[in-house]
């Protein structure tokens, strides 16, 4: 994402990085992009971030828990997540990296993909924004199966945003005070 914004692939700007966890990458990343980054853990503080930023839209990207109600209520239709899967297959509490792979290799599909949702009190249950399909025939393992829907991930994720400008679905996404 933070390639993108640089390479002009979108207008919006990627204003805060939040994680929950100290070592995510994406941390690191932001700040070598200037981006300000934080290791947040209540909602509240979440919450507290994102109005000082003054933040209109949420991207989860690697984002593993579970928002709050608070949250979800405060950014509803604001909120978008990447989902290794064909939704609604293989989502739900739970399945999430390589979890969701290994039950598309246990059951021998022959394509998988990925899927750019909304978020709401359901998990991975919102409004699909962009889905993509990818033939997984090939592949001899969940990792390998995980490789391949990455690519498709790192692709429609980009195109998600662009789609949210060009519907002006959110016409401020593209503020940023940095």
């Amino acid at each position: 994402m933070l390639d993108a914004e640089q390479d002009k692939f979108f207008q919006s700007k990627i204003c805060l990085v939040i994680s929950n966890r100290e070592d995510a990458y994406a941390l690191e990343r932001a700040k070598n992009y200037n981006v300000p980054a934080f290791v947040l853990k209540s909602e509240n503080e979440i919450l507290d971030k994102l109005s000082e930023y003054d933040i209109d839209t949420i991207v989860l990207a690697g984002y593993l828990r579970i928002l709050g109600t608070t949250l979800l209520k405060e950014y509803q239709d604001r909120i978008i997540n990447i989902h290794p899967s064909l939704l609604p297959k293989y989502g739900g509490k739970g399945m999430y990296g390589l979890n969701v792979h290994r039950a598309v290799f246990e059951h021998k599909e022959k394509e998988s993909g990925a899927t750019v949702h909304f978020v709401n009190e359901t998990v991975d249950g919102g409004k699909i924004l962009i889905q993509e399909s990818i033939s997984i025939e090939g592949a001899m393992s969940p990792e390998e199966i995980q490789k391949i829907v990455l690519d498709v991930e790192h692709r429609i994720l980009k195109e998600a945003i662009l789609k949210l400008e060009e519907e002006n679905l959110e016409e401020s996404i593209i503020k940023c005070y940095r």
